[in-house]
């Protein structure tokens, strides 16, 4: 006898997809990884100045690969440590050569709130997209002593593969809005992270099955799973 398995899609991008996929798989669903949004990078002096900034901070934090590869695209990652949002930037991290000091294993905002109290005496770097949720960056800066924050790429929404799956989650508004390009929002179940989320997905006059205002991933796949229980 098979046991049937709920396919859930990530529609985060594939260096933001592994902290939701493994939380997904914690509850028992099958994580499908379908991006619904692709990364394009800034302008150059503003990716130049923010690798000068990172040189003298006394710590540097991500919640995407995207930086690293455009701010040390041949490699030589400078001698300060990194906090990531995920296991796949700590990865991507170590690989080339960097030193990762702190982990999460949700939103960027969630891994924000797990550094706060040792924040205060740090100088901290954060290169980050245009499109980052407004208060990591708030949080961060009232967290460390003082805080150089730059966007050095862009977000933007993109068609996902039509690979068929029972449910999908959003903890983006770019991402609805690329699910949106080329797939529907009915017959599957769809769960949403954070209020600008849920704004986005009423533009397409659905309403989330299931919605948390939480910063962590466990959150929303806790909350999935209980609804399809």
């Amino acid at each position: 006898m098979f046991e049937i398995v709920t396919r859930v899609a990530v529609t985060a991008c594939n260096d933001r997809a592994d902290g939701m996929a493994a939380e997904l798989v914690a509850v028992g669903f099958r994580p499908v990884v379908l991006p619904c949004t692709v990364a394009r990078a800034g302008a150059m002096e503003d990716i130049a100045r923010m690798r000068g900034a990172c040189e003298e901070v006394d710590l540097i934090v991500l919640d995407s690969l995207r930086p690293v590869e455009l701010l040390w695209p041949h490699g030589a990652l400078p001698s300060v440590p990194f906090a990531v949002s995920s296991e796949a930037i700590a990865v991507g991290v170590a690989t080339r050569g960097g030193s990762v000091r702190w982990m999460g294993s949700g939103s960027c905002l969630d891994l924000v709130v797990s550094l706060d109290a040792g924040m205060a005496d740090r100088t901290v770097a954060f290169p980050h997209a245009v499109d980052t949720d407004p208060r990591s960056i708030m949080s961060l800066a009232d967290a460390a002593r003082s805080l150089v924050s730059a966007p050095v790429y862009a977000n933007h929404p993109v068609a996902p593969p039509a690979t068929p799956v029972d449910a999908a989650v959003f903890v983006s508004a770019l991402a609805v809005h690329g699910w949106a390009i080329t797939r529907s929002f009915t017959g599957i179940s769809v769960g949403v992270l954070g209020a600008q989320t849920r704004a986005a997905l009423d533009r397409y006059d659905r309403r989330p099955d299931v919605e948390t205002r939480a910063t962590a991933y466990s959150d929303l796949s806790q909350a999935l799973a209980r609804y399809l229980a």
